[in-house]
């Protein structure tokens, strides 16, 4: 287990749409039904190699159009769920994106500049 500590920050609004493009196999590969959208932490640094290091899950594009998404199990205050990267993205490695079956931002009241610890959990299932 690696844990971070990041600030809350807004994105585009781009994980509420790729969630529901990605949705049937997301529920399929990492058995959640993902609330559509991400809550973005901002860890400052990359955290690339961390991150690789974790063995994440491949998740492969729905169809040709799109590209596949890593995935690795976290949690954020005892909820469970994924951060996702996805291989095209305009984030940099110091933005984690987080993907739960509840809105993360409302169950927890947060707002863009609150501190948050990300536990991020290595597979050990390949």
């Amino acid at each position: 287990m690696i844990k971070l500590i990041g600030k809350v920050v807004s994105g585009k609004g781009e994980g509420r749409k790729y969630i529901e493009i990605y949705r049937d196999v997301l529920k399929r590969k990492l058995d959640i039904d993902p609330f559509p959208g991400t809550l973005n932490i901002d860890v400052g640094y990359d955290v690339s190699k961390i991150y690789l290091s974790l063995n994440p899950i491949i998740i492969e594009p729905p169809t040709n159009n799109y590209k596949p998404v890593y995935a690795v199990p976290a949690e954020i205050d005892d909820i469970k769920g994924y951060v996702i990267k996805p291989f095209a993205t305009v984030h940099g490695w110091n933005i984690l994106e987080f993907i739960a079956e509840i809105s993360v931002r409302d169950k927890l009241s947060l707002k863009d500049g609150d501190l948050v610890e990300v536990t991020l959990i290595k597979r050990i299932h390949y």
